[in-house]
């Protein structure tokens, strides 16, 4: 008797925890929007008369493009490193100061999604959200501008020939910049396709991302505070759709 009762306590046991077949590695691209917000303030000018200043959006020169390689812990973590091909704009302010920038970012992060800390198979509602999923890195940003030096003697009114450019002889931004550290902040979902064994190989994403450059160079502005309202680094968002593939080893995950 107690003989039955161990086998059917360890059968018990043994159902209890389903596993699932994952490829650890995994090659993606990735497509999608920039925003930036930088020093650039629009509105009236009090410069230029009769200037009113909008953040007109120009989709063709707010984009970005770019790679990855992951390695997956379990099927809802994992870590690697991207490379991103990305360009932003913003039009004329109020002070006649505009900017495209073009620049490449190399990123390492880490993901976690919700499914790794729930019982996602108990309800529907929990099952539904298991991908969803926050990440966190560190980047390097190098690229230039089209900002050119101050001109002495110019006034903000003058557009040509010297647009765009710095205002003033106290801005000491840069045109050209490189090493900038960054700190990426993730969200997003994803969708598993599975093949015929029921194991994950083609993972659909959307995604967006919040860039933090330890630098205020992508604009190509850097004014002392005193003559612009310049007091804080340049950030930029991306929201973008991914597409990866899975190969390489395989895991066990239980649940």
């Amino acid at each position: 008797m107690k003989k039955l009762i161990f086998i059917l306590l360890l059968f018990w046991s043994i159902k209890s925890y389903s596993q699932d077949n994952f490829s650890r590695i995994a090659f993606g691209i990735s497509g999608g929007l920039t925003k930036s917000y930088t020093g650039l303030t629009y509105g009236a000018s009090s410069t230029i008369p009769g200037f009113v200043a909008k953040d007109t959006y120009v989709i063709a020169d707010n984009k970005t493009f770019g790679g990855s390689l992951d390695y997956y812990f379990t099927p809802f973590i994992n870590a690697g490193i991207s490379y991103d091909k990305i360009s932003i704009r913003q039009e004329a302010d109020k002070n006649n100061r505009a900017f495209i920038s073009n620049f490449s970012a190399i990123e390492v992060k880490g993901k976690v999604s919700v499914g790794q800390f729930v019982d996602f198979s108990s309800t529907p509602f929990l099952y539904s959200f298991r991908n969803l999923y926050v990440g966190l890195g560190i980047g390097f940003i190098n690229g230039k501008n089209n900002v050119g030096d101050y001109v002495s003697g110019s006034n903000p009114s003058d557009a040509k020939p010297y647009f765009p450019r710095r205002m003033n002889a106290n801005d000491f931004g840069k045109s050209k910049f490189s090493g900038v550290i960054s700190l990426p902040l993730s969200f997003g979902y994803f969708i598993n396709i599975y093949n015929s064994y029921q194991e994950p190989k083609v993972v659909l994403g959307i995604d967006y991302k919040l860039v933090y450059a330890f630098s205020d160079d992508l604009d190509g502005y850097k004014n002392d505070p005193s003559y612009f309202s310049n007091k804080s680094k340049d950030v930029y968002t991306t929201l973008g759709l991914s597409v990866k593939y899975l190969f390489g080893p395989q895991g066990l995950y239980y649940r």
